[in-house]
């Protein structure tokens, strides 16, 4: 990629680094460009090397890392990055529509967008927070000691499949625990 992105550089007038320091990016910045090193560059640098270049940002990517990969690497890259919002998010929802005078209820409809792209990225979800179903060692991870396949089990937080891959695993606990039934050891008989 390092020489493709130099000559890329030649033809808008950069044949050295030193006229990247001197576009504005830090000594670091021109390095990684020089060679090729790109990943390691924040969104906001490649949208300037992107400038240029004389082409938009997507341009830039599309002719980095060809058209047919680069929906897929994005989708990739987004999942990840969203991962902490995937898996919280839903618990979240969940417990602000268990009290629907809170006022968090009037959030929940400012991330549909999110939800929406995210189906038709095919991103499904597996099982929704609250509901109980059987265990599934392929899809569930519990939150406590290993259960046997198909232990009823409420979903705490959301997992995820992207088209036939496993995103992230629901984390589920046990339905009926002897925790749950048994009285606290300090509680009177």
């Amino acid at each position: 990629m390092s020489q493709r992105l130099q000559e890329r550089l030649a033809r808008a007038g950069i044949t050295r680094k030193s006229q990247l320091h001197r576009q504005g990016f830090s000594r670091q910045q021109a390095n990684a460009i020089w060679v090729g090193d790109l990943h390691r560059l924040r969104l906001e640098t490649l949208e300037r090397l992107a400038h240029v270049l004389g082409v938009t940002p997507w341009e830039l990517f599309q002719w980095l890392y060809g058209e047919s990969t680069t929906e897929v690497a994005l989708q990739q890259q987004a999942l990840h990055i969203l991962e902490p919002f995937l898996r919280f998010w839903p618990t979240a929802a969940y417990a602000a529509r268990q009290n629907p005078a809170a006022p968090a209820q009037r959030i929940l409809p400012l991330v549909q967008p999110v939800f929406q792209l995210l189906e038709q990225w095919g991103v499904r979800l597996i099982g929704e927070v609250g509901a109980c179903v059987p265990f599934d060692p392929h899809q569930h991870q519990s939150d406590r000691a290993p259960l046997a396949a198909g232990t009823p089990v409420r979903i705490t937080h959301a997992g995820y499949w992207w088209g036939d891959r496993l995103l992230l695993r629901a984390v589920v606990t046990p339905v009926d625990t002897p925790e749950q039934s048994a009285p606290p050891a300090d509680a009177p008989e």
